[in-house]
């Protein structure tokens, strides 16, 4: 009697720790444009210094218009754009999580990654960052999604609208 009621403690523990963790789950995908002050050296991996500018997704005052030659409300041209995806955990996760991430421009994928982390603390929220190069003229389309224990167990896509012309 004593070893199953041990058992079902057990087995409740570990029932309660994997629900908790499975708790994880995507908040808010930001995007913002970078102004490369080193443009001419980003692409040999050394010097890469510059400013972000506030947040795009979602942000009907911030104008995407020919950012590439830093016009709308951009304040200087960029080709980059830095997303930042938010995934909030009630508990701490020793398990490792996995973040697919997807941007497309029209039929062109930009970027595909996939990263694994943990979270470190109760409560916490971690910050993923994916930097999307030759940005600027097309709409872009982010997907994301969690998997836990190889379970997806959180999803979320936004768009970036950007749009050039004369």
């Amino acid at each position: 009697m004593k070893k199953n009621r041990i058992l079902l403690l057990t087995v409740v523990f570990l029932l309660n720790q994997f629900c908790v963790t499975a708790q994880s789950k995507i908040t808010a995908i930001e995007a913002k444009l970078f102004y490369n002050e080193n443009r001419e050296q980003a692409n040999q991996d050394t010097s890469v210094c510059g400013q972000f500018s506030q947040n795009i997704i979602n942000n009907e005052d911030f104008i995407l218009w020919n950012a590439v030659i830093g016009e709308g409300s951009s304040e200087a041209y960029t080709h980059q754009t830095i997303v930042i995806v938010s995934v909030a955990s009630k508990s701490m996760s020793g398990k490792n999580q996995i973040l697919k991430f997807t941007a497309t421009a029209g039929k062109e994928t930009l970027l595909q990654q996939q990263k694994t982390f943990s979270h470190t603390g109760n409560n916490s929220t971690c910050k993923i960052l994916f930097l999307l190069d030759n940005t600027g003229c097309e709409k872009i389309t982010i997907k994301t999604e969690l998997l836990n224990t190889g379970k997806t167990v959180s999803t979320m896509s936004r768009n970036i609208n950007f749009h050039c012309g004369e």
